[in-house]
């Protein structure tokens, strides 16, 4: 088991390292060209295929003049080809001269040392591999991320359409413009089905104004209708969001905010994102999060120094209060009872925070390669604070007055491309107390379950004291540290069919086409700093031996993944897990 441990944290080790030379991991990203002869200046595309350039590749494709190839061929030495010639899926390994361009889509062309092209290379999703002696008159492009297209039965390509996320199916937008003024009109769910709110819908405007080519002010109205009931001790069935943005766009960016909000807000993001914690409750009545009812308002100042890098300072005061869960209605186990929301620590609190984020992800949702690292510090006082009683082992207590305490969380994120099909991904994730008094409970942390910790239950590490009974289960750690590790390879399912032609949505494919087989592992640990019994030095993290690890494999059709997954503490069961988003 040791051994297993430290295999597992070598591994991810390794492969944080292997990423950390940021200029030799941005080349790998963009563009792979094994081309001894091709000059200094080769172009780059760092973020995936364009629109154009994907539109352009079609056109290429289905051209009546183009000759297209599928699967592995061969075009031997000595051998010549008039006109365009097209290759979808799989090698094009050529030894001849083609009098034309050459278009390899979701594919590998490899130029052979006696290969002549008068026209120009188009790969995109796919390498180039040019061995010396090889010859290309034209212009040459390569975009190593796949292409988002299909071959039809006919033989021609389209464009595969990206389905809707079950939010956006769930959200109703329209747009129109007035003068100046651009105005988006919204109404749908918050995607939080909950104990406290039930489904929480929202709705409202967003105006945006652009005075000048470089000056945007964007106004954004939201107000959301709670449909749970009495009995949760909001203030209101209705709560609000405003926001005012001002934002200038030159060499740096710079912006300012203001907002005024009364929500409910969970004490963790995780486990499950957003839309996933919103079926889960309403799905099997299981709701993964705690919150609290949040009121009060904020402003903030932004600035982008440089592409992908965003800095921002902020300053916000909140009158927090304690929410009591009730009774929605959920699809299947309706008749089981939910589990109680927890107390926090009621009273308001000023946060003056400084964030960092660095993006250089090539796609939000879907992604392939890039750098995501969020970073936030806060400071936050209280007069006020009304201290829930804990055991002494997790908090002796907080003031009433003069209540003040710093907090740090970090997310680092790695995607790597290694080659068309193989990628991997790690994450590392620190959460938690920095220094002054110990937090509120609404500000303390936890790990398990199906986002951070798969293998192990809901809450597997909660630092609840032996003896202390209190059937909400609070989070009540002050620190929690984690790191991921997963490698994709993707896979050609084809499997579904596709619309005849003369019915309704002809030529759509109805099925999974392609999904990602993931391997991973995870490894992490939340614990209690102090000096204290059961407590961890403040200078210090919990040794490796004292960590939770695990290990996995599933299946992920961008849509929908299913997964399985295995702790290593003994007892621990194997874990069957449905996901609706990438686990990162």
């Amino acid at each position: 088991m040791r051994r297993i441990r430290r295999l597992l944290l070598a591994g991810a080790a390794l492969v944080l390292l292997g990423m950390a030379h940021v200029k030799s991991a941005r080349a790998q990203d963009s563009i792979i060209v094994i081309d001894p002869d091709a000059p200094a200046a080769a172009p780059v595309a760092a973020a995936g295929p364009p629109a154009a350039v994907v539109d352009e590749l079609i056109a290429r494709y289905n051209d009546s003049a183009t000759t297209r190839l599928q699967g592995d061929v061969t075009v031997p030495a000595g051998a010549r080809f008039a006109g365009q010639l097209a290759l979808y899926r799989g090698t094009l390994r050529l030894g001849g001269r083609v009098d034309g361009a050459v278009v390899v889509a979701n594919g590998t062309l490899v130029l052979l040392p006696t290969a002549e092209v008068a026209g120009a290379v188009l790969v995109v999703g796919g390498r180039l591999i040019r061995e010396t002696g090889a010859r290309i008159d034209g212009e040459q492009r390569v975009f190593w991320d796949a292409a988002p297209v299909l071959r039809l039965p006919t033989g021609e390509l389209s464009l595969r359409e990206r389905r809707r996320s079950l939010g956006a199916i769930a959200t109703a937008r329209t747009s129109f413009r007035t003068g100046r003024i651009r105005t988006t009109l919204s109404l749908g769910t918050g995607g939080t089905y909950n104990r406290i709110e039930g489904l929480p819908v929202v709705f409202g405007p967003l105006f945006e104004l652009r005075p000048s080519t470089r000056l945007t002010a964007r106004l954004d109205l939201r107000g959301i209708v709670r449909t749970a009931g009495g009995g949760n001790r909001l203030r209101s069935d209705f709560g609000y969001a405003a926001r005012a943005e001002l934002r200038w766009s030159g060499p740096v960016a710079l912006g300012a905010y203001g907002r005024i909000h009364s929500e409910v807000e969970p004490i963790e993001s995780h486990p499950l994102s957003d839309s996933e914690a919103g079926w889960s409750a309403f799905l099997l009545q299981r709701d993964y999060r705690d919150y609290y009812e949040s009121q009060g308002l904020g402003a903030g100042l932004f600035a982008d120094p440089a592409p992908g890098l965003r800095v921002e300072a902020s300053l916000r005061s909140d009158t927090e209060r304690s929410v009591r869960a009730v009774d929605p209605w959920s699809l299947f186990r309706n008749s089981d009872r939910w589990r109680r929301n927890p107390l926090v620590d009621d009273g308001h609190y000023v946060t003056t925070a400084l964030s960092l984020q660095y993006d250089t992800r090539n796609s939000r949702d879907f992604v392939t390669s890039g750098w995501l690292v969020a970073a936030r510090v806060e400071h936050t006082t209280s007069s006020d604070a009304a201290p829930v009683s804990l055991p002494a082992t997790v908090r002796s207590g907080i003031p009433g007055e003069d209540y003040g305490f710093e907090r740090l969380m970090l997310d680092a994120r790695r995607y790597l491309r290694l080659t068309q099909g193989l990628r991997v991904n790690a994450r590392v994730r620190a959460d938690g107390w920095l220094t002054g008094d110990r937090l509120p409970v609404q500000r303390r942390v936890s790990l398990g379950g199906p986002d951070l910790l798969p293998g192990y239950d809901f809450r597997a590490v909660s630092c609840a004291q032996r003896g202390f009974d209190d059937p909400s289960e609070p989070a009540l750690c002050d620190r929690s540290v984690l790191a991921q590790v997963e490698v994709r390879r993707r896979l050609n399912l084809n499997l579904g069919y596709r619309l005849p032609e003369g019915t309704a949505g002809a030529g759509r494919f109805i099925g999974v086409d392609e999904a990602d087989l993931v391997f991973f592992g995870d490894a992490g640990t939340a614990w209690l700093a102090g000096r204290g019994p059961g407590q961890v030095s403040v200078t210090r993290i919990p040794t490796l031996n004292e960590w939770k690890y695990d290990v996995g494999v599933g299946i992920d059709a961008d849509e929908v993944g299913a997964y399985l997954a295995k702790g290593f503490s003994s007892g621990e069961p194997v874990r069957f897990l449905v996901r609706l988003q990438r686990r990162f």
